[in-house]
């Protein structure tokens, strides 16, 4: 087994941990008044121009990857799936409670993995199903989603549904598409695709909103968290993953962001909450950890 396969499923999970960082990052963000429109146009513009310097500094240039338009516009294409769920995410918090717009983000687990089955025509392991069911369990747990004290919107809950289709296509195509290109111009590629969605979607307030130091600052900061090193993650190793195994570990995403929270914000966490991070964690570490049972057992160190 090669060394990058053997550290893929670390880095994957370091990529999921660090999309759970913006979360915090966009609520510090609205206490100093910056609106979303601007603040996700900033973001994703700073990961471009972040990755299109490392580009540039490397002279990696795209005519010596052996691709051709047609595949750079289908990863550019892949990327308006992260400004999809962006776009999404934040008009659901608009209208239902964070706990049940991430309990319906997390979906993004098993939906990736259906789309994978489909794409690959080959279905997940039992072990594999078994750890969805855990995931989606421990999600409800974790985002204290029990009990419901208000009514929820339905269309609230679309929103949030479309950020987890979104996600999960963002997970898929990025293992998918442009593999024989170089890992950071594949993930500069996609950002560029979820900023031109982004920069369309939001125009009208962009528009409308002077620019201000700190739109600027915590789009920066965003940027990292959110494109830069997850999706760079996720181009290196997610393809270096067995079927089912990187959505699995995406999840990482919600404890990760229930952590921050407490940290950055105070925010309480509760022992039901403790529960439900403990039950993903479990069902992201057991499908890797019999994996690697397994291939020592079918191929024995001498």
């Amino acid at each position: 087994m090669s060394f990058l396969k053997k550290i893929a499923p670390v880095f994957v999970a370091l990529g999921a941990i660090s999309f759970g960082v913006p979360a915090s990052l966009f609520k510090i963000a609205r206490r100093e008044g910056v609106v979303n429109g601007p603040l996700l146009f900033w973001s994703f513009l700073s990961a471009v121009v972040i990755l299109g310097i490392v580009h540039v500094v490397r002279r990696n240039w795209l005519r010596y990857q052996h691709t051709n338009w047609k595949q750079i516009g289908l990863v550019i294409a892949a990327g308006t799936g992260s400004g999809f769920t962006n776009t999404f995410y934040i008009q659901a918090l608009k209208l239902i409670p964070v706990a049940a717009a991430a309990v319906m983000l997390m979906q993004a687990v098993w939906l990736s993995v259906l789309l994978g089955a489909v794409i690959q025509r080959r279905w997940p392991s039992r072990l594999q199903v078994l750890s969805i069911v855990l995931v989606l369990i421990g999600t409800v747990l974790a985002a204290g989603l029990f009990p419901i004290t208000q009514a929820l919107s339905p269309l609230g809950l679309f929103y949030a549904f479309l950020a987890a289709c979104g996600y999960a296509c963002t997970m898929q195509f990025t293992a998918l598409l442009g593999n024989n290109l170089d890992p950071m111009t594949k993930t500069w590629l996609l950002c560029l695709g979820a900023f031109i969605l982004i920069s369309i979607v939001w125009i009208p307030q962009i528009a409308t909103t002077p620019v201000t130091l700190p739109t600027i600052k915590w789009g920066v900061l965003i940027a990292l968290f959110s494109m830069v090193f997850p999706l760079v993650a996720y181009s290196l190793f997610m393809p270096q993953l067995d079927l089912g195994i990187g959505p699995i570990l995406s999840s990482l995403e919600l404890p990760s962001s229930i952590v921050v929270a407490f940290i950055l914000l105070g925010e309480t966490v509760s022992g039901q909450q403790i529960l439900g991070v403990f039950i993903i964690i479990a069902a992201v570490v057991l499908p890797n950890v019999w994996g690697m049972w397994h291939r020592q057992q079918v191929h024995p160190r001498s």
